[in-house]
């Protein structure tokens, strides 16, 4: 039989159509036995592990066919030590089974830093430097010298601490520092509607210290201050330096702040027309105002400086909020006839 002839025979089509299909079956079971070692369209949904304790989250993907692997850890103070920080796919994220989930963790051992030389340095200076160094200012106590507010000493569990000496991070110094040796009382800050952070700056830089803290809501979120004592609502309060101010919080998330600070620091507009640049300052420092811009008609001197001119106008704006500024213009006494030096 000739090839042509064997070509076209009964026979060699049954083999060539038997050889098609042996080839079909062989890559449909290749594809089948794929699908199965890859898991074709069975994954699983990563969980979120925010939160978790690092033994929680390992056994949480073991029992869901996934693996741990702790790549990293950070100091997060907000946070609790040995607890999920972040996570490698994210959560909601589809993977395939025995897929490695990576976990940065918060450290449990604290972070330390080098407590800095804070010796010399006035306590403005000391207390950004202790924010620089993750740190924080502890109790303020004033002795008899004449470097008013320079630290003279720097202390930790009541005792002398050297510089470069390693600490956790967040660690509270307490500093001594010098009373000027002449009048030694400061004006109370007024702290009402300022977040718990921003009350102790302005207390420590006010050369207080923080006293009783009273929380009067249960939510921890969003505190800021409800109430001081001493208050300063009716007239400004001076203390012996390193004397305490009381806060009381109230969070921001269940209490109407801004219908309460309109009504509790709302003051009269003071009228400054007449008034020499220092009776302005010390009439504004009274009502918890600050002084804005001054303009000096053709360069008169502050001494024989009047004011005739304010914005806000308390005829326009009778009523301001305290910690709001006040715009003055000058111009020479002898411009107010009639007025008694």
């Amino acid at each position: 039989m000739s090839i042509i002839s064997f070509i076209k025979s009964k026979t060699f089509r049954n083999h060539i159509l038997l050889a098609i299909a042996v080839i079909i079956a062989l890559l449909w079971l290749s594809l089948k036995a794929l699908d199965y070692y890859t898991m074709h369209s069975k994954t699983i949904t990563v969980p979120d592990l925010d939160g978790m304790q690092t033994e929680e989250a390992e056994r949480t993907l073991k029992d869901m066919n996934l693996r741990a692997v702790i790549n990293d850890s950070i100091f997060d103070s907000e946070r609790e030590k040995g607890s999920v920080a972040t996570q490698n796919p994210a959560p909601g994220n589809e993977v395939k089974k025995n897929r490695t989930i990576y976990l940065t963790t918060v450290a449990i051992l604290p972070e330390m830093v080098a407590i800095p030389d804070l010796t010399d340095l006035s306590l403005r200076q000391a207390l950004a430097m202790l924010e620089t160094h993750g740190l924080q200012a502890g109790r303020l106590e004033y002795v008899p010298n004449i470097a008013r507010n320079a630290v003279l000493q720097q202390k930790y569990n009541q005792g002398t601490i050297e510089p470069g000496t390693m600490v956790e991070k967040g660690t509270r110094i307490d500093l001594v520092l010098g009373d000027g040796a002449a009048d030694t009382r400061v004006y109370v800050p007024l702290l009402i509607g300022k977040t718990r952070e921003e009350a102790i700056q302005l207390i420590n830089s006010s050369s207080l210290n923080v006293g009783q803290e009273v929380f009067l809501d249960d939510e921890p979120e969003g505190l800021r201050v409800y109430s001081q004592s001493p208050s300063v609502h009716e007239q400004r309060q001076r203390l012996e330096m390193g004397s305490t101010v009381d806060l009381y919080y109230r969070s921001d998330s269940i209490f109407d702040f801004e219908e309460y600070l309109t009504e509790t620091l709302s003051v009269e507009t003071p009228d400054l027309i007449g008034k020499s640049p220092e009776e302005v300052f010390q009439v504004l420092r009274e009502n918890f105002l600050v002084t804005g811009d001054e303009v000096f008609d053709n360069n008169v001197p502050v001494t024989q400086a009047r004011s005739y001119r304010q914005d806000p106008d308390p005829l326009d704006q009778p009523i301001i909020m305290r910690g709001e500024s006040i715009d003055v213009w000058y111009r020479h006494k002898d411009e107010f006839p009639g007025q008694e030096e």
